[in-house]
C-alpha cells in the first residue's frame, strides 16, 4: 500500500486519544469488578486424600460486588478493629519500633476481623458466614493472600456510588416539607 494512501487512511481513523485509552481501561476495570473476581486459596495441610486427587488441593471462590448488607457488616467490623497502636507507631519519626512485637500484639488483637471480613465477602450476604468457611480460612490462608483478598474485597465495596446518593439526597432536601396552599383558602401561619 503506497505511503499516500496509509496517510489517508489514518488521518480518517485519527490518532489514539490518550483519554480514550484511560476510559477504556476504567471500563474494562468497571466489567470485572461487576462480574466478579476469582480467588483460589491453596490447602496448606494436604491429606491423603489430596494427594490421590479424591479432593482438590485448593479452592477456588468468587468476589462480586459487594451488596449493601455486606457492607455494612463489614464497615461494622472496620470500625471495631484496634489500630491505634499501630497508627501511632507509624507516626513515630526516628523512634525505634519493634515490629515483631507490634505485629504479634495487632495479629492477637484483629486476626478474627479480619477473617470474619474476608469471610463476608466472599459470602456477600449479611447472614453470618459459615463455621467451616472461617475455619478454612483461619487453617490456609496466608497473610499475603490476606491482604490480597482484603483489597479486592475493599475494591468490590466500592462506597462512591453510595457517597454520591447521599450527597444527591441531601441536595435534595426530600425532608423539609411544604405546605401546600390550595387557591382561594387562606393560608395561616
Amino acid at each position: 500500500m503506497p505511503k499516500k494512501k496509509k496517510k489517508e487512511i489514518k488521518g480518517k481513523l485519527g490518532t489514539p486519544d490518550v483519554k480514550n485509552n484511560t476510559q477504556i481501561r476504567q471500563d474494562s476495570i468497571s466489567t470485572i469488578l461487576e462480574k466478579g473476581v476469582d480467588f483460589t486459596i491453596k490447602i496448606q495441610k494436604e491429606n491423603i486424600l489430596h494427594k490421590y486427587k479424591f479432593i482438590p488441593s485448593e479452592r477456588k471462590f468468587t468476589i462480586y460486588p459487594i451488596k449493601m448488607g455486606t457492607l455494612l457488616k463489614i464497615s461494622e467490623i472496620l470500625l471495631d478493629l484496634n489500630t491505634d497502636e499501630l497508627i501511632e507507631t507509624m507516626k513515630s519519626n526516628g523512634k525505634e519500633i519493634n515490629l515483631l512485637d507490634l505485629g504479634a500484639k495487632n495479629i492477637i488483637a484483629n486476626k478474627d476481623k479480619l477473617i470474619s471480613m474476608i469471610a463476608y465477602g466472599i459470602v456477600n450476604s449479611e447472614r453470618e458466614p459459615s463455621k467451616n468457611l472461617i475455619k478454612f480460612l483461619n487453617e490456609n490462608l496466608t497473610a499475603k493472600e490476606g491482604l490480597k483478598l482484603m483489597t479486592l474485597i475493599i475494591q468490590q465495596m466500592d462506597v462512591n456510588p453510595f457517597l454520591a446518593s447521599l450527597v444527591s439526597i441531601k441536595g435534595m432536601n426530600l425532608l423539609r416539607t411544604r405546605k401546600e396552599v390550595i387557591p382561594g383558602e387562606l393560608s395561616v401561619g
